[in-house]
């Protein structure tokens, strides 16, 4: 059963949700609570490319269509900047300002040293983070035991602007299969995300990963879309030497 945890100021953001307030939760330290919004309609999340290519049929999407929509994306995977986050590796990472906490009891960077960090950014209506899944899972499961803690944070794309709703959240952690750490930063335009990676130049994507070493510092950006073990499937070589760079970058990390 998935552990939430959330701000008190965010409680009274969810009560008065149904109303007009614009309020956004305090950045503090989220204490426990069993609350949760409902959902304001129901999102469905995508699984896998293939998955995508299902829902995009069931909209009237042409095979045509389709397959021009996922060369493109596949495209953008292969011409993204790598380089794109370099001008954050060596900085202190910023405190975490999120609003509510699975899997765990909420954390802090103070909390943390002595551990090496991973921070992905996701979200359930992306097939890049569906297929980045897996390697989530993977490297939790590997190095958790040797210092690694790997954080998902979920930020909405889809209904980004709806109150924020953390049963939807639930539904996705749970979609997922996440046993590690997943913080929710729904105002991500504003909080946390903006913090760590929208302040400084253009960003190809906001599902950026940053590795964070046991003093604290951003070591290693890699600046978002999706990376796995080789799975079979063709065009995803990148994907796979990416996985393996962020690897041995855990490694080192752990080692010093």
């Amino acid at each position: 059963m998935l552990m939430q945890h959330v701000t008190a100021a965010l409680l009274t953001t969810l009560v008065l949700a149904a109303g007009c307030s614009t309020s956004t939760p305090e950045q503090e330290q989220p204490a426990k609570a069993d609350t949760a919004a409902a959902a304001p309609q129901a999102i469905t999340p995508v699984n896998s490319w293939a998955h995508f290519r299902e829902l995009r049929k069931a909209q009237g999407k042409s095979d045509a269509e389709i397959d021009e929509m996922m060369q493109a994306r596949l495209a953008s995977m292969k011409t993204m900047d790598r380089t794109a986050g370099d001008d954050r590796v060596g900085a202190a990472a910023p405190p975490f300002q999120f609003d509510a906490w699975f899997n765990t009891e909420p954390l802090t960077l103070e909390g943390l040293r002595g551990r090496v960090l991973l921070v992905r950014w996701w979200t359930e209506t992306c097939p890049f983070c569906a297929s980045s899944a897996p390697a989530l899972r993977a490297l939790h499961d590997e190095y958790a035991g040797k210092g690694l803690t790997v954080i998902g944070v979920f930020h909405p794309k889809a209904g980004r602007d709806d109150p924020i709703d953390l049963e939807r959240v639930r539904r996705a952690v749970e979609t997922r299969q996440f046993k590690f750490p997943v913080a929710v930063d729904w105002d991500w335009r504003h909080h946390t995300l903006k913090q760590w990676w929208l302040t400084g130049p253009e960003r190809p994507a906001t599902s950026v990963t940053f590795l964070v070493d046991k003093t604290g510092v951003i070591r290693f950006v890699h600046p978002g879309m999706e990376y796995h073990d080789p799975d079979g499937n063709e065009g995803h070589e990148m994907c796979n030497s990416d996985m393996a760079t962020i690897r041995a970058m855990i490694e080192k990390l752990l080692g010093e």
